[in-house]
């Protein structure tokens, strides 16, 4: 029986220096889609996948508004069905609880059933946020509570 994984060994990184080589591959990684800008002073952390050299998922969590928030989940398409965004979600999801997150949020489009059916494998669910007016064609927003589940299931590897 062969107990080798299929495909690349994927290795997700904290992107810790945002210096000019990082900032044009990130530029070059979204340039079809809008990503949102942060505050230079904002708490936030990128994470980023490689398969070998190779650049194969991106994404962000930041503090905004007393909330952490996750963003730009992205996985190149010849990297997808691979784990990557779920590794990815794992490494922002720990960032979050170590600097204090007691819940995490996310806000997705009703039509990317991928992302949806990532993220609510982690138990996320979808809330409409405090002042706002929702009904079931607007809400977008998705909650998960920090619990000892939440904890154990994302326990590093």
């Amino acid at each position: 029986m062969n107990d080798m994984p299929k495909g690349p060994v994927i290795k997700v990184k904290q992107i810790t220096s945002e210096d000019a080589g990082w900032k044009a591959s990130f530029r070059e990684f979204y340039a079809d889609c809008e990503v949102k800008k942060l505050a230079p002073r904002q708490a936030h952390a990128y994470f980023a996948a490689y398969a070998g050299g190779e650049l194969a998922g991106h994404c962000v969590v930041y503090f905004e508004k007393g909330r952490w928030i996750m963003n730009g989940l992205r996985v190149k398409p010849e990297f997808r069905q691979m784990g990557i965004g779920k590794l990815l979600t794992k490494a922002r999801l720990r960032h979050a609880i170590a600097n204090g997150a007691k819940e995490v949020w996310y806000a997705c489009d009703d039509g990317n059933l991928v992302t949806i059916c990532c993220h609510l494998a982690f138990g996320f669910e979808k809330i409409c946020p405090e002042n706002h007016n929702c009904d079931l064609t607007t809400v977008h927003w998705y909650r998960l509570k920090v619990t000892p589940a939440l904890l154990k299931k994302i326990a590093a590897a």
